[in-house]
């Protein structure tokens, strides 16, 4: 029986994602993951967004349960109601005032981002279903990786 429960708990561990990760320190993070070869993907969303919500169901925590993402990208989340985020520049700033800097007038948003915080593809904004989502969404991972990588 134990062997059962045990084997239950890592099935379950393994099958469902946890939380995104909250975006704290853009100019940690990022870096982190560009050492590690790895795309930095900043996620925006807000609170109240059913899009943000659908977005991390259909596709978000399936990319973070797949290992073939794993090597590929690192994921955060700014909320746009988020205090005190460390931007690239080591300052603090709100998440409000990131979100600007970038232009961002909806959620969700993907920003595919190097160490320094440049856009490195285009972004993806918006989100109504899947059906051409993992297109676009594979695409724009593998033309980033591609400009981190110097292609």
């Amino acid at each position: 029986m134990r062997i059962i429960c045990s084997l239950a708990l890592l099935w379950i561990s393994h099958s469902f994602a946890g939380p995104i990760e909250t975006a704290n320190d853009l100019a940690a993070e990022s870096a982190l993951a560009v050492s590690e070869g790895k795309v930095y993907l900043l996620y925006v969303s807000r609170i109240a967004c059913p899009y943000c919500t659908r977005l991390e169901k259909n596709v978000l925590f399936p990319m973070l349960r797949n290992d073939d993402y794993r090597p590929l990208v690192d994921l955060h989340e700014l909320a746009w109601e988020s205090n005190d985020v460390i931007d690239f520049d080591r300052q603090a700033r709100s998440a409000a005032e990131i979100i600007a800097r970038y232009k961002i007038m909806g959620t969700p948003t993907l920003l595919f981002l190097d160490g320094q915080g440049n856009e490195l593809t285009d972004r993806i904004s918006g989100y109504h279903s899947e059906d051409f989502y993992w297109y676009y969404f594979d695409k724009a991972i593998g033309v980033a990786r591609g400009e981190l990588d110097g292609n």
